[in-house]
């Protein structure tokens, strides 16, 4: 950023002021008109229609979701800007470069983001947002890091002192949790199955504290660290924690070495043992 950028700043933030805030009604048209186009597109690298004029009507969804996009992206900006205020920037990068990166996780959230569920989109679009922005932050933090050998040996030991030491079970847990990467602001699946959103939230919370709880408590981290080795592999696939790409419960079989039904029985039941665990809904 050059010694301009306080003034470019200030054009950039009357310039996004002037596009009025989406209401609940336009979240869900705009979301449904990003869907088709995204449908008509697919439809159409197949070559799955019937003649000239079925291709001309896909055309013109594609088109028409390409303006909802646009249009769904600039009237939430602001959201970027506010999420992005909030952070203490690193030495190495300025505001700007937040809100750029900010951005990316908007344009993902626009793309991705189903109205038909009833959340708003600002709490949607929080999770990829935050998490565009935390990769940023990461990668010009000063972090002290465990050496990879001492950081193996340390959990070995801590294994080995578990089997003959019941009370430090606890305490086993809580490093497992530290020493164990989860991404806390990926979104989740979409066919139905219970996503960690639902499974570690009070239903009597709000979507907006749905968002916060996860983001400052880390549920998502404590959830893996109680599950058995092989299971948490397989959660971690099946929900993209890794890489952020949702694996199916035959890709997941696969790369375990279990049935896609026996990956699936898994699943679903270390999910509903955290949906009962107290200490993960404190306020059930």
């Amino acid at each position: 950023m050059n010694t301009a950028a306080p003034n470019t700043l200030n054009l950039y933030l009357n310039e996004i002021g002037q596009h009025e805030l989406l209401s609940k009604a336009d979240e869900v048209d705009l979301a449904d008109q990003i869907r088709k186009a995204r449908e008509a597109s697919q439809t159409m690298e197949v070559g799955d229609y019937r003649d000239l004029k079925e291709l001309r009507q896909l055309e013109r969804l594609v088109n028409k979701g390409a303006r909802a996009k646009e249009r769904f992206i600039l009237c939430n900006l602001r959201l970027v800007v506010s999420i992005a205020k909030k952070y203490p920037v690193p030495g190495s990068l300025e505001l700007e470069d937040l809100i750029q990166e900010g951005n990316i996780g908007l344009e993902h959230a626009v793309e991705k983001f189903d109205g038909r569920k009833g959340f708003k989109f600002s709490t949607y679009g929080t999770f990829w947002i935050r998490q565009a922005i935390n990769r940023l932050i990461d990668q010009h933090s000063n972090l002290i890091r465990i050496p990879a050998d001492t950081h193996s040996a340390l959990r070995r030991q801590l294994r080995e002192a578990d089997a003959t030491s019941p009370e430090l079970s606890v305490d086993m847990h809580r490093i497992n949790a530290l020493t164990k990467v989860a991404s806390l602001d990926v979104p989740m699946v979409e066919d139905g199955d219970k996503d960690l959103h639902a499974v570690l939230a009070s239903t009597e919370q709000t979507p907006d504290e749905l968002v916060t709880e996860w983001h400052h408590q880390q549920l998502v981290g404590k959830a893996l660290a109680k599950m058995r080795p092989k299971v948490r592999e397989m959660v971690r696939h099946r929900f993209g924690l890794d890489d952020g790409v949702e694996k199916t419960f035959i890709e997941i079989g696969e790369l375990v070495g279990v049935s896609a039904e026996s990956a699936r029985r898994a699943i679903a039941k270390a999910l509903n043992e955290l949906a009962s665990d107290q200490a993960l809904n404190p306020a059930s």
